[in-house]
């Protein structure tokens, strides 16, 4: 299990900056909790889930995506081993 299962959409800040990055072309964009919210298939949604169904913004790409969350300018990714 994952941070993306466990947590909906709903239950982040609105706020709430996400990354979204292409994993075919690598293209990112940002967006809101609030902003991914506005969709009525996200309402309800796991974060997993709507990484399922969102796509690139790339018209010609169409890829499947990762979403990360961001903190203070920087995206937050995991990191194996102790610490």
């Amino acid at each position: 299990m994952s941070w993306k299962a466990d947590l909906k959409l709903a239950d982040l800040p609105p706020g709430e900056r996400l990354e979204i990055v292409c994993r075919a072309c690598g293209k990112a964009r940002y967006e809101t909790a609030r902003e991914l919210l506005s969709c009525d298939e996200f309402s309800q949604a796991y974060i997993d889930e709507v990484e399922r169904g969102l796509r690139c913004a790339d018209r010609f790409c169409r890829g499947t995506v990762r979403i990360a969350q961001v903190h203070d300018g920087k995206t937050d990714g995991f990191v194996g081993g102790l610490a």
